[in-house]
């Protein structure tokens, strides 16, 4: 990494994690602005995850590290999907959406497996976000599903501040021996424009996001979550409602020093050199509809390793059906 990857001089001992705000009009220019504040102003430090070799040496290089704020103006606006993707983005946005939301261990195995360290096996979750936000388990063994309880809250007053979901179960994410939930929370507000419709703005909150791998595809599967349940609330209310700006305020923005060479960060700034070349690359709704989302849908169907029961296979399949009709293309 040359010089300026390590930001202003002395900005390394001030013993303070940086904070900024970015506000974009589109996922990939936002997503191109954080990478460029991350890796050129962010903190360098190690993470729990750099590699060691027999003797105890650091193989990787030390990543960069910064608290961030971000606002998108349009989640929606075109081209939306950007050209750094590190999974299977149709299959992903069913997984954000509920289809592995079975995989996740009943709440007392859970509790039980957390406190004495056990390891779970890949088929064996111990959350999902989803699941988090629609089944948030109870020490009695109900659940509770809050976006729909905070869509209630919004049906019968849109100026509540009070549409807030979590997916903290401290019991058991303080004593995971791997890790805990990236997403904190999400809140809901529907505001009013000049026109009389809704549009539903979303604010989450994270602990940590693995910036350069995983921010845009993570962006890709909350916004679409946001887009339903804006029709959500138009079927509560009778009234239009849209999607609206997202924001949201992560701890930890980080890229990891392995991907620098082993991922290609140490090269993406010479491939996209201004934001408008990174945007320029970035992929419609429409194009990646019938390139990546319904044919990795229908793939996902076919796969045997998840054991998907018919609530999964039906909400994969309503998916297919709404992708391949147009009703819904974010």
């Amino acid at each position: 990494m040359d010089e300026a990857t390590h930001g202003a001089p002395g900005a390394e001992d001030t013993g303070s994690l940086p904070f900024y705000h970015i506000e974009a009009n589109s996922i990939p220019e936002a997503y191109y602005e954080a990478l460029k504040v991350v890796h050129f102003q962010g903190h360098t430090m190690r993470t729990q995850y750099d590699r060691r070799d027999s003797n105890g040496e650091y193989i990787d290089p030390p990543g960069k590290d910064a608290r961030v704020s971000i606002r998108i103006r349009d989640p929606f606006a075109q081209p939306r999907f950007p050209a750094l993707s590190y999974c299977e983005r149709g299959k992903y946005i069913a997984e954000f959406l509920g289809a592995k939301d079975h995989l996740v261990v009943p709440y007392k195995e859970l509790l039980r497996r957390v406190r004495q360290n056990e390891e779970f096996e890949a088929t064996e979750w111990p959350y999902c976000y989803h699941q988090r936000l629609t089944a948030y388990p109870r020490s009695d063994g109900t659940t509770i599903d809050q976006l729909e309880l905070i869509l209630d809250k919004l049906a019968k007053d849109n100026i509540t501040r009070r549409a807030i979901a979590t997916t903290r179960v401290p019991e058991i994410d303080l004593f995971m021996a791997a890790d805990m939930p990236c997403l904190g929370e999400v809140q809901l507000r529907a505001i009013e424009d000049s026109s009389g419709r809704l549009l539903l703005n979303m604010h989450t909150n994270w602990r940590s996001r693995d910036l350069y791998k995983a921010w845009g595809d993570n962006l890709i599967g909350i916004t679409n979550l946001q887009a339903r349940l804006a029709a959500r609330l138009a079927e509560k209310t009778g009234r239009e409602v849209v999607p609206g700006p997202y924001s949201e305020a992560i701890g930890s923005l980080h890229i990891y020093g392995q991907d620098y060479a082993s991922k290609g960060m140490n090269k993406f700034f010479e491939r996209f050199p201004t934001c408008e070349s990174f945007v320029k690359r970035a992929r419609t709704s429409e194009a990646l509809c019938d390139a990546e989302i319904i044919p990795q849908l229908e793939d996902l169907l076919k796969e045997t390793t998840w054991r998907f029961p018919p609530e999964a296979l039906e909400l994969i399949r309503g998916l297919i059906e709404d992708y391949r009709s147009g009703r819904f293309i974010p």
